[in-house]
């Protein structure tokens, strides 16, 4: 029976966490169809706005060119283009309008295909004398119907959208007047904006955009017959339209198309995943104009977003699932006592009805229980008893281990003011002798001094075995330099090594422990006169630098630098070039643990003219008083 409950168990936990996997997966693939929709609802409405802009700017100038057609003089410069005053005055009528309509060009061309009269005929770029057979718009014109084309100017170099109306004589075309319209103010409008707006020719070049860097290119790749045929037009002058995709575009219904666009056609700040970049594009077209105007709506949110809606249903059906198995605990344990009670009572009435007979009887089952209860609770108590001791036994080891590191690191720790100690003894001796007392008190200070500091150490690097990064505050970094440097005082003048400093004169304060920084400065300045002492050139440069809201202490030496194959290894505990009983390998590694419970870093190099480079980074903060 307990097998049987707990298959059933099992099957309907089962069935319910693969009701929970198509739960999450049907919120994810909702939550994009529901994104996918809002994206296309608010691109469909602005691509509208864009549209009837785009229209109004055109309908502004359709008519123009028809009604200037109709001007005599245009007619009788036609019919008289020798005639130097008609020229100039019909020149000066353009060059009138044009200003007036805020048109980029107005100009007449003869039934030859060649400008004879341009607004900017006085201007240094000018369309007068310009071969115009190959536009469409003039051959559609001088056939007797209006024409509309969009091309890149072959003179000016300059985009613009181009009206041509015939100019007849007795219903015979003789020439084309025809009107330029830039759209470059339609498209800064559009530029300042947050959507991506573009507009395509029918070949699928686009020629107007919100994206500067798109201009000109093609929104997909164009087969070479489309290339050549664009080339001859001479539409685009030089220009070969470069693909923004390439990979197949997918349909994604609402007149809206999912493409990947390439990483080349993307902005930096928007190339959040590298070589996908997921766009939907709606597209409106313009019969009269023969364009086609597209919103690109970026898609690469939408992982992110579907993502967390769904880790959002998971914790709602953990929550869910949670909730029902404390209600069902509670349940059970209702009907448990309900058993137990119905139980309780049936045996206490039955025990009631029988009592004579088996007060023995149950005063043996009470003994036997008894004993079995005291022998368990001894078990349990033996169990306890064994269990502590494992503890003791785990805890012993850690104290071991601790008490172990501890050793090795104070054995180094300790030399250093050992042989500070050391020197300060003589000296007071020395001074003793020369019978200069209070220049011997001044040495036994300084050594009680830095039996304190020895203290501190021992103090810190037991914080050091337990992993901790102790009690830090900002500190003036002077204090640990100069204390520092006192302490390698003499050891500077024995190996007579020049000491350079370049540090501000300001008070700069990190975030640190004065005691375990001075340490860190002991260690690698004593490395420094180490790596030096047996050199020609005995120099060390010290310097601290301020950048933003770190400081940089930069230790500079003139020694021999650090061999290749021990870049690697010169922060690995124990390791050590110098000769055996000089050092335990020790001090940097622990150096770069201190720095790193400061928050900072040290690195170590050789540098490019020699010797080897020590870089110390530390937090910047404010003083303790400005808290």
């Amino acid at each position: 029976m307990f097998l049987k409950f707990r298959f059933l168990a099992f099957i309907l936990a089962f069935v319910l966490f693969g009701c929970c996997l198509i739960a999450i997966r049907t919120t994810g693939k909702w939550t994009r169809r529901l994104e996918l929709q809002r994206i296309q609802e608010k691109a469909a409405k602005a691509l509208k706005v864009y549209t009837g802009d785009l229209q109004s700017e055109l309908d502004k100038f359709e008519a123009l060119p028809q009604i200037l057609a109709t001007n005599p003089f245009f007619t009788n410069l036609l019919q008289h283009p020798g005639d130097k005053q008609l020229l100039t005055r019909v020149n000066l009528e353009l060059e009138r309008i044009n200003r007036l309509a805020q048109t980029s060009a107005i100009y007449i061309i003869n039934s030859r295909g060649t400008v004879i009269a341009s607004s900017n005929w006085r201007g240094a770029v000018s369309f007068i004398g310009e071969d115009l057979t190959f536009r469409p718009y003039f051959n559609e014109a001088i056939q007797g119907r209006p024409g509309r084309y969009f091309a890149l100017g072959t003179t000016s170099h300059v985009r613009g959208y181009y009206f041509s109306a015939p100019i007849t004589k007795s219903t015979t075309p003789v020439g084309v007047l025809t009107v330029k319209v830039q759209l470059q103010r339609l498209e800064d409008i559009w530029a300042r904006g947050s959507e991506k707006v573009i507009v395509t020719d029918p070949q699928g070049v686009i020629f107007i955009t919100s994206y500067a860097p798109w201009k000109f290119r093609a929104l997909h790749p164009l087969s070479r017959e489309v290339t050549e045929k664009l080339r001859k037009s001479r539409r685009y002058g030089d220009i070969e339209p470069d693909a923004l995709t390439g990979t197949a575009i997918s349909m994604a219904g609402n007149n809206s198309t999912l493409l990947d666009l390439r990483d080349d056609a993307v902005a930096p700040q928007d190339r959040k995943n590298k070589g996908r970049h997921p766009y939907l594009i709606q597209s409106k077209t313009m019969p009269s104009a023969g364009w086609t105007v597209h919103i690109l709506s970026d898609l690469s949110h939408i992982d992110n977003y579907v993502r967390n809606m769904m880790l959002l249903m998971a914790v709602f059906l953990a929550a869910l699932f949670l909730l029902g198995m404390l209600l069902y605990n509670r349940r059970k344990t209702r009907r448990e006592r309900i058993i137990l009670e119905d139980h309780a009572r049936t045996m206490l009435q039955k025990a009631n009805e029988q009592l004579e007979d088996k007060v023995k009887q149950r005063t043996r089952e009470l003994t036997r229980i008894n004993t079995r209860l005291y022998e368990e609770i001894e078990e349990h108590k033996q169990t306890e008893q064994e269990l502590r001791a494992t503890q003791n036994e785990l805890i012993q080891a850690g104290k071991l281990a601790a008490i172990g590191q501890m050793a090795a690191s104070i054995t180094h720790e300790i030399n250093q003011p050992l042989s500070a100690i050391r020197m300060y003894a003589d000296n007071a001796c020395l001074f003793l002798d020369q019978r200069q007392p209070y220049e011997a008190r001044k040495n036994l200070s300084d050594i009680a001094v830095v039996i304190t500091k020895m203290a501190e150490i021992t103090k810190h690097l037991k914080s050091f075995a337990r992993k901790s990064p102790g009690e830090m505050a900002p500190i003036l970094l002077s204090e640990p330099i100069n204390s520092a440097l006192t302490l390698l005082n003499l050891r500077l003048k024995k190996y007579k090594v020049q000491l350079h400093t370049d540090i501000p004169t300001v008070d700069i304060y990190v975030l640190a422990e004065s005691i375990r920084l001075e340490q860190v400065l002991v260690n690698v300045i004593g490395n420094a006169v180490d790596a030096v002492s047996t050199q020609g050139i005995k120099e060390i440069t010290l310097a601290v630098a301020i950048n933003g809201q770190w400081v940089t202490i930069t230790l500079h030496d003139s020694g021999p630098g650090i061999a290749l194959e021990h870049i690697d290894q010169l922060f690995d505990p124990f390791f050590t070039t110098k000769e055996e009983g000089r050092g335990l390998g020790l001090g940097l590694s622990l150096s770069q643990a201190i720095i790193h419970d400061f928050g900072g870093t040290i690195q170590a190099h050789n540098h490019p003219e020699g010797g080897t480079v020590i870089t110390i980074t530390l937090q910047r903060t404010k003083s303790g008083k400005d808290d």
